[in-house]
């Protein structure tokens, strides 16, 4: 239970919420657009760097690929599209002579252009139909019900192709709210909605949108730590998204870690507040402060706990490496030593125990293992992603202590004046990385010559 001064607060700000999202519609529907900000000169150094991957036998690494569509990319519609088009634009307007402006079968109509609209990549004429959509089932349904989820759903996925994140925010900060009202904080439908939050606060604090980038981080291990626990308690341990789920705690708490000057924010009462209220609405204890290594180390112990219930040797070994790795990049070193000792011994008792000790310990890796996406080295492009900006690549070899720290950074490509700095940049960031040693009898040990490719965006 709440007293009446934090249930005040959270009907303060819903209201503030629902009156910022009908005006966001009202501009939509009024065809007002924002104007693309001026992406001026392609950046000089490099801006994001992807995982490094291993240069073995001058074989080209394989990098994943990157999706680069955007809003200009629209596909010439087929003739069956088009014709799928006038045939619904016809039973619209039928529709409207029937039963007017406001007809409930207009939202299923104006749903399936949208989608079409979708998939030839012209999104804004989606969002005019799918925003129309979702005004005519307010009209019929009300406010805050469960027929608008897929269209609010629709309208992030196009403004997010259309890289307009301040809309992506709003639309998905309000679809939250709609399940959280008709779900309450412990249905087990709610689980998704607070994965799918916590995932955006993490991409929009990546790509630095907003002023506040420390709620940031406090909302996604909020919404993380509650996805976690519901899954846990509907469904056990077992089930599929456990883990995973555990995994982006980790994620937040690195970042928590990773960044004490944001955090520190957070003091300042408006922001406690509205961390307040998100606690209040998914049933989860706010804690004074986001916990960044204690919340890492809680969330990989309970991988290994997990793991120990399991059959999967190499796994549980694996998860105890990762806490280990946890250990090594807050300088436990100690604790780490141990840790990795007892996955190696862990494999040696398998009966391919050196296949499973080198397939584990016997190249360095980039750590913690829980990023996957490019890394932000320069924080200029705040608001862009590596998608908007030229891609590169650049072979280093560098040695890696006993300890994962980087030293003697060499460069193996070609330098030339058009990429001389990205590659100083993609230098100069390398030194701040970790690695997991190679092991040796268990034992951490120095390795020379590590050879990586590295691709970056400038």
């Amino acid at each position: 239970m709440f007293d009446s001064k934090n249930a005040n607060l959270i009907v303060w700000v819903l209201s503030a919420w629902l009156a910022l999202v009908e005006t966001a519609c009202g501009q939509e529907a009024s065809g007002t657009e924002q104007a693309e900000p001026d992406s001026g000169r392609p950046l000089p150094r490099a801006v994001f760097i992807d995982l490094p991957q291993p240069v073995i036998d001058d074989q080209d690494p394989v990098f994943p690929a990157l999706d680069r569509s955007t809003a200009a990319s629209t596909n010439a519609p087929s003739d069956q599209q088009e014709q799928t088009l006038l045939e619904y634009r016809d039973l619209i307007e039928r529709t409207e002579n029937a039963g007017g402006a406001w007809s409930p079968d207009l939202v299923e109509q104006l749903t399936a252009i949208g989608n079409v609209h979708q998939s030839q990549g012209d999104h804004l004429a989606a969002l005019r139909s799918f925003d129309r959509a979702m005004h005519v089932t307010r009209v019929n349904a009300g406010l805050n019900t469960v027929d608008q989820i897929p269209i609010v759903q629709n309208m992030i996925n196009s403004h997010s192709a259309l890289a307009q994140w301040a809309e992506v925010d709003l639309y998905q900060s309000y679809l939250f709210y709609i399940q959280q009202r008709i779900y309450g904080p412990n249905d087990p439908r709610i689980i998704p909605a607070l994965q799918q939050l916590g995932e955006w606060n993490m991409q929009a604090f990546g790509i630095g949108l907003g002023d506040t980038l420390g709620l940031r981080l406090s909302a996604a291990q909020l919404l993380f730590n509650a996805a976690a626990r519901l899954v846990e308690f509907h469904y056990g341990r077992s089930d599929a998204r456990y883990i995973p789920y555990l995994r982006n705690i980790v994620h937040s708490a690195y970042q928590v870690a990773r960044n004490p000057q944001l955090i520190s924010e957070l003091e300042n009462s408006d922001f406690r507040g509205d961390r307040a209220v998100l606690a209040a609405m998914i049933n989860e204890r706010l804690p004074s402060q986001p916990a960044g290594f204690i919340a890492g180390e809680e969330a990989l112990r309970s991988i290994i706990s997990f793991r120990q219930e399991q059959e999967d040797v190499y796994a549980l070994a694996e998860s105890i490496a990762e806490l280990a790795d946890w250990y090594l990049l807050y300088a436990q070193r100690r604790a780490a030593d141990e840790l990795y000792l007892s996955a190696w011994q862990l494999l040696a008792d398998e009966e391919n125990s050196e296949a499973l000790q080198q397939s584990l310990f016997g190249t360095v890796v980039a750590i913690p293992l829980i990023i996957t996406e490019p890394r932000m080295v320069d924080r200029r492009a705040l608001g862009k992603g590596p998608e908007s900006l030229t891609e590169g690549f650049v072979d280093l070899s560098f040695t890696v202590t006993r300890n994962g720290s980087v030293r003697r950074v060499s460069v193996l490509s070609d330098e030339n004046p058009q990429n001389i700095i990205q590659f100083g940049s993609v230098g100069r960031a390398l030194r701040s990385f970790v690695f997991r040693p190679v092991l040796q009898d268990g034992v951490p040990v120095a390795t020379e010559d590590n050879r990586f490719r590295f691709r970056y965006w400038y």
